[in-house]
C-alpha cells in the first residue's frame, strides 16, 4: 500500500508539473518577445512533445527535456525530489526553447554568411569563377564643373587669379573660356609676355593660328628671351609652312627644341624644295606626292602648301578636288594678315592658284576679282597675268554666249563659247553651255562627245549628266550605255527636250 501511494503522489506531482510548465510557460505574464518565423516552428514542436506527454498516461514526465549531454539514469537512480513550487519545471522548458532558438538562428545566420562568402570574397572568387577586380575610373576633366561655372565671375581680380583661372579652363578643354580669362588678365596688365603666350596656346586649340602667331610676337616683344614663346612661335611657323622662321625661333627656344622637330623642319623644307623643281618642270604627279609628305611631316596648315596643291590638282584635271583643297588651306583668308606672315610674292600666287579654281568650277566673277587684286600685289610676274587675262577672256565668253542662246542664235553662241574654250580648253561649264548649242543645232554626237568630257572633269556635275542623256535619246543610234542609265536614276534628274546654258 506504501508503494501505490509514493506511486500515484509520484504521478500526481508530475502531472501537475507539466500543467504547470504548460500554464506559466504560456502565461501573458512571462511570455516572451515574438520570434521570427522560423523560431517560432521550433516552439510548436516544443509544444507538440509537452502534449504527447499528457495524452499518454502511462508515461512519466521527464524532470528535464536537456538530456543530451548527461547519460541516462534508470528509474531507480533517480533521486526524488519534491518539488517546492512549480516554477522549477517551466523555467527548464523555457530555457530549453531559449536554447533551441537561438542555435535556430545561429544555423540560419551561418547558413547566410556562408552564402555570401561564396558569393562576394575579399580575394574575387566567386564560386570557380574569378572576377577581375575593376581599375578605378578616372573622371573626365572636361565633364568637371570649373568652381566659378554659373556664377558670376569678376573680372576686376588680379591678373594672376584671372590667369589661374584661364589656366584651369585649359586643362577641361573649354579654350573659349580661357580665352576670356586671358584677355581679361592682359587688359589688366598687357605688359607681362605670359599672358600673351597663354592666349596663343587658346587660339591654336581654337584653329586660329594666325592670330595665335601675332600673341607670340608680341610675347618676344616684351621678352624677346622668353624660351616658351620661342617653342610655341617655331611650331606655328612649322604648320603653316614658314620652315625658316620656325627653324630659327626652334634655335632660340633652348630646353623647349628637341631632336625630332629640328628633323621635322628639315624635312618640310626638302620636301617644298622639291615641289619647286616638279613645278618647274611641270611634274604634276610628283608635286603632289611631295606636298602630301610636306602636310604629314607637320605643313599641315600651310596655304602654300595647299596651293601646291590645289595647283597639281587642277593641271591633272581634276578640278573637284583641286576646289576642294583650296577651300581647306584658305579657310580664313585675309590679305593683310597673310602678307604680314608669308609676304607679297606667297600671298599674290595663293590669289593666282584662287583665280585658276574658281575659273575651272565657274565661278568668273569670283576669279576676275582674285586675279586682279594677285596682279596688284605682284604685277611683275608673268603668270599672275596670263590667268588675269584668261578669267577675263573666259568670263566675256559665257556672258556673250548666254546672251545670244537666249535670243536663239545657236550658231553664234557655239562660235562664242568655242572662243573662250580656246583660253581654257578643259572648262566643264562651257564644254556643257557648247554641249546645248549643239543640240539645238542637231549636232548630238558633238553635244555628247562635249558632255563626256565636262564629266570626266567634273564627274557631279548633273547638267551635263542631262544633256547627254538628252542627246543620246535624240541620236540615231538610240543605244543608252548602262553606266549613264545607272547615273540619272541616281541623281533622279528628269529627262527634259528643253536645255538652257548655265
Amino acid at each position: 500500500m506504501a508503494k501505490l501511494k509514493k506511486l500515484s503522489t509520484g504521478q500526481k506531482m508530475g502531472c501537475e508539473s507539466v500543467l504547470g510548465c504548460i500554464f506559466q510557460s504560456w502565461s501573458p505574464s512571462r511570455r516572451k518577445p515574438s520570434l521570427p518565423e522560423k523560431d517560432h516552428r521550433v516552439k510548436d514542436n516544443l509544444l507538440a512533445k509537452s502534449t504527447s506527454t499528457i495524452t499518454d498516461p502511462k508515461i512519466l514526465p521527464r524532470v528535464s527535456t536537456d538530456t543530451s549531454s548527461q547519460p541516462k539514469k534508470s528509474d531507480s537512480q533517480k533521486p526524488q525530489q519534491k518539488p517546492n513550487s512549480d516554477e522549477s519545471h517551466p523555467r527548464k522548458s523555457s530555457d530549453s526553447a531559449r536554447k533551441s532558438s537561438d542555435s535556430a538562428k545561429k544555423s540560419i545566420s551561418s547558413g547566410s554568411s556562408r552564402t555570401e562568402s561564396k558569393r562576394f570574397s575579399l580575394n574575387g572568387v566567386m564560386g570557380n569563377i574569378i572576377v577581375k577586380p575593376q581599375p578605378a575610373v578616372k573622371p573626365d576633366v572636361s565633364q568637371t564643373k570649373s568652381r566659378w561655372e554659373g556664377k558670376p565671375v569678376n573680372y576686376r581680380l588680379d591678373p594672376e587669379a584671372l590667369k589661374r583661372m584661364g589656366n584651369e579652363e585649359y586643362c577641361r578643354g573649354r579654350f573659349a573660356q580661357a580665352l576670356v580669362f586671358y584677355e581679361r588678365a592682359i587688359s589688366a596688365d598687357p605688359k607681362t609676355p605670359t599672358y600673351w603666350c597663354n592666349k596663343s596656346a587658346a587660339l591654336i586649340s581654337l584653329g586660329r593660328l594666325l592670330e595665335a602667331s601675332d600673341a607670340c610676337e608680341e610675347a618676344l616683344r616684351l621678352n624677346p628671351t622668353y624660351e616658351r614663346a620661342h617653342q610655341r612661335l617655331a611650331s606655328l611657323q612649322l604648320r603653316l609652312g614658314e620652315v625658316e622662321k620656325a627653324l630659327c625661333h626652334y634655335n632660340e627656344a633652348g630646353k623647349y627644341t628637341e631632336t625630332k622637330h629640328i628633323e621635322q623642319v628639315e624635312d618640310v623644307i626638302k620636301c617644298l624644295k622639291r615641289c619647286d623643281e616638279a613645278r618647274r618642270s611641270k611634274e604634276w604627279n610628283v608635286a603632289l606626292k611631295e606636298t602630301l609628305f610636306a602636310i604629314s611631316y607637320g605643313a599641315d596648315s600651310s596655304p602654300r602648301v595647299y596651293a601646291l596643291q590645289t595647283e597639281a590638282l587642277l593641271h591633272l584635271q581634276r578640278h573637284e578636288e583641286a576646289y576642294s583643297v583650296y577651300q581647306k588651306g584658305t579657310k580664313r583668308f585675309e590679305i593683310d594678315s597673310f602678307i604680314k606672315i608669308f609676304g607679297l610674292s606667297i600671298t599674290s600666287y595663293l590669289l593666282m592658284v584662287g583665280a585658276q579654281v574658281y575659273i575651272a568650277v565657274g565661278r568668273f566673277e569670283d576669279a576676275v576679282t582674285a586675279s586682279r587684286q594677285a596682279a596688284r600685289l605682284d604685277p611683275s610676274s608673268e603668270e599672275v597675268n596670263v590667268v588675269a587675262k584668261t578669267a577675263r577672256a573666259v568670263a566675256s565668253a559665257r556672258l556673250s554666249g548666254n546672251l545670244l542662246f537666249n535670243a536663239s542664235k545657236f550658231e553664234g553662241a557655239c562660235v562664242v563659247y568655242t572662243e573662250g574654250l580656246e583660253k581654257d580648253p578643259y572648262n566643264a561649264l562651257l564644254l556643257c553651255n557648247r554641249a546645248a548649242s549643239r543640240f539645238k543645232l542637231g549636232l548630238f554626237e558633238k553635244a555628247i562627245e562635249d558632255c563626256t568630257l565636262a564629266l570626266s572633269l567634273q564627274p557631279s556635275y548633273r547638267k551635263a549628266r542631262r544633256r547627254r542623256a538628252d542627246s543620246y535619246a535624240k541620236s540615231l543610234h538610240l543605244q543608252v550605255s548602262p553606266s549613264t542609265t545607272t547615273h540619272i536614276l541616281e541623281s533622279r534628274v528628269a529627262i527634259s527636250p528643253t536645255t538652257y546654258p548655265v
